[in-house]
């Protein structure tokens, strides 16, 4: 009987089912693969149905099993936002506090603020998710995500932290003064790095002939066109003292956009992320160029 299940068993239906293959459910749910398998037996047996068949090496839920994995994502809803409601009732600065953001973000601008903020308040402890991925607010895989957005998610609040602007950069030992010269070796975008505004761009502007490196990645552009000689479209935050890089060209407005601290919007109230969020808007303040 279903009243008969604790919210772990919930958990491993609703694992199975978005997973599909029992390695990957027991892999989201750190347990061993003979582990999950058990549990699901175990749960069936209480149930007295079969939740799942197999159909082409996957675990397909049954009627039975559809029925649970639905009420295994309600009960879960609920979870998560008495969750967020506890951690935005907390009063001081401590416990837990999980950021993510994308390396070039981490390495151009967050990485010194994170760190003071971290000796200023020694009984919270930060972790640090450093993906281009966007982490689930809502799931509190992250509490606050510093990503460069136009629109955010209609689900998140947050607060604009700076214009992020860009522009064609070479190294600072580089020949060359100006993007539109001949002979300038250009690092573009790969299909992995899914940017249309900036493959859009290369195309408009006929750069995507002669000698191309492709890159998935902004922080790898930079170190490059800092060490060798490439030329990369790079966000204008990079351009600091002992960087190695210079611009040879304007600011591109056509992609320009800005860094937004975002929550979901049952953290609004947190003391810890409104303050972590104030606290990266007030270092920021300056940087924009």
């Amino acid at each position: 009987m279903i009243e008969n299940l604790k919210w772990d068993d919930f958990k491993v239906v609703l694992a199975i089912a978005e997973e599909k293959v029992l390695r990957q459910a027991a892999s989201k749910l750190h347990v061993s693969q003979p582990t999950i398998y058990r549990r699901l037996a175990d749960i069936e047996s209480k149930c007295g149905v079969k939740l799942f068949h197999r159909e082409d090496n996957a675990y397909v839920p049954t009627l039975a099993g559809l029925e649970l994995v639905r009420s295994a994502k309600e009960i879960e809803k609920q979870v998560l936002y008495a969750q967020r409601k506890l951690y935005s009732a907390k009063e001081t600065l401590s416990g837990n506090l999980t950021v993510t953001t994308t390396d070039t973000l981490m390495y151009g601008l967050l990485g010194n603020i994170i760190h003071d903020f971290n000796c200023k308040y020694k009984e919270l402890n930060i972790s640090v998710i450093v993906s281009n991925k966007l982490m689930s607010l809502e799931a509190r895989d992250a509490d606050i995500a510093f990503r460069p957005v136009v629109n955010p998610n209609e689900t998140l609040i947050g607060k604009k932290i700076l214009p992020i602007n860009q522009a064609v950069y070479v190294s600072q030992k580089s020949r060359f003064t100006d993007w539109r010269e001949k002979g300038i070796s250009w690092i573009a975008p790969n299909s992995e790095m899914h940017y249309p505004l900036l493959s859009e761009w290369f195309s408009k502007n006929n750069q995507l002939k002669g000698r191309l490196l492709k890159s998935n990645s902004i922080l790898m552009d930079y170190f490059m066109v800092a060490n060798y000689d490439y030329a990369a479209v790079l966000p204008t935050y990079l351009e600091k003292e002992g960087a190695g890089i210079k611009r040879i060209s304007p600011i591109i407005p056509e992609l320009s956009t800005a860094m937004w601290g975002l929550m979901h919007t049952d953290l609004r109230t947190s003391q810890t992320v409104t303050e972590f969020l104030n606290y990266v808007r007030a270092c920021c303040k300056d940087r924009a160029k």
